[in-house]
């Protein structure tokens, strides 16, 4: 059975990156996919208040990031699939191409071009920094 990593962060390119994924489990049911999401606190804290209780702010974090992941889910669960589901917390890049190595993935899938921690900036970054650190083939979907 052949593993694979699917990052997603809710833009438009990795719903597309989650499609294409849709797509290789159609061609071939005995494919596992786990959706994976990474925040990264240091990025989010400025935008809160710096009165807010740090825990209270990983938690809201942490819970924006598992509704991604249960959104971009749905697009597998309403074809009757069933997929994995993680949040991390760390370097996006870095945090996918680990994640992907320590859970002997065979394949890394991800949007080129996302949104950042600042909704709206593109983070090309990202697809770079997991094209470098990742052990494994990446796809990356337009």
């Amino acid at each position: 059975m052949k593993k694979y990593l699917l990052a997603v962060d809710g833009s438009d390119n990795s719903r597309r990156a989650a499609h294409y994924a849709l797509n290789l489990l159609r061609e071939n049911s005995s494919l596992e996919i786990t959706l994976i999401h990474v925040v990264n606190f240091r990025k989010e804290l400025v935008n809160y208040s710096p009165i807010m209780d740090i825990r209270d702010i990983e938690r809201e974090v942490m819970e924006g990031g598992r509704e991604i992941v249960e959104q971009q889910a749905l697009i597998f669960e309403n074809d009757g699939y069933r997929v994995e589901k993680m949040v991390e917390e760390g370097d996006p890049g870095f945090k996918v191409a680990q994640y992907a190595k320590e859970g002997g993935f065979d394949q890394i899938i991800l949007g080129t071009r996302g949104l950042s921690d600042f909704k709206g900036l593109v983070l090309g970054s990202i697809s770079h920094k997991v094209l470098h650190f990742a052990q494994c083939p990446v796809t990356l979907v337009k």
